[in-house]
């Protein structure tokens, strides 16, 4: 099994100990081949909002060289993991740099086929609040690209350091995670759940925009070129087309 793993600090601190802990009980289940990215060091220029990737193709983006070795990463996968600290109540800065780096894969314009087939888990801590504020953006914008199924834990340690927190909290936390990560095991190896009902209501809400909307576009002509215009959905075609590349 291939898994990408992209960490939202350079820190190994709370989070990265947990994300350790998961892979290790993930490797139990089956021989795992694991890549990490960490951000901002992978990732390190903000994005400029200049929506060069959206408008004429991602490899217009004046920080390629750092996307497209995430991405090819990503898309060979079999699943995915994200981890995030808890930055002042939300996911740190550079996990939301990352996620500002791909909006054309968002459903709307140019999403990878293979997410549609692919499971994510997401992984948090904090020292007291702001758990679901952290993960629930990055589902979020995950679901956008097509993602199968987002899971997601997280862990309010109450202390600063992992080692800091009493013994029996640690066994809890550490048992958690290896349930979690043999339940995600299975989900993957399962393969395809039922999408989501918003994933595909805003699929086909895309559809209807683009048959409406005439004028030529590279999204459009990135639909048109995996038949989406017609009867074929990614839901069950998980084999990617070439993408067409802007004149």
């Amino acid at each position: 099994m291939k898994l990408t793993v992209i960490h939202g600090s350079p820190r190994k601190g709370n989070t990265y100990h947990a994300a350790q802990l998961f892979l290790h009980s993930m490797k139990q289940c089956e021989a795992t081949e694991v890549r990490e990215f960490f951000l901002p060091n992978d990732l390190p220029e903000f994005c400029r909002g200049c929506c060069a990737c959206v408008l004429h193709g991602e490899e217009h983006c004046p920080h390629f060289r750092y996307s497209k070795p995430i991405l090819d990463s990503m898309l060979e996968s079999d699943a995915l993991i994200f981890t995030t600290p808890v930055y002042v109540m939300s996911a740190s800065g550079g996990m939301k740099n990352f996620l500002d780096h791909f909006p054309f894969l968002f459903m709307v314009h140019r999403p990878r086929p293979e997410f549609f087939h692919k499971k994510v888990f997401i992984i948090s801590t904090t020292v007291g609040a702001g758990l679901k504020s952290a993960m629930k953006p990055i589902a979020r914008c995950l679901k956008y690209w097509g993602i199968n199924k987002v899971y997601q834990t997280g862990f309010r340690m109450f202390a600063l350091e992992w080692g800091d927190m009493p013994e029996k909290r640690q066994k809890k936390y550490a048992c958690r995670l290896d349930r979690s990560a043999e339940k995600f095991w299975r989900a993957v190896r399962k393969g395809d759940s039922t999408p989501y009902v918003f994933s595909r209501f805003f699929f086909f809400l895309c559809r209807v925009m683009y048959k409406r909307h005439t004028a030529a576009s590279l999204d459009r002509q990135y639909w048109e070129a995996h038949g989406w215009l017609g009867g074929k959905t990614p839901f069950h075609n998980p084999v990617s087309t070439p993408h067409p590349k802007n004149s």
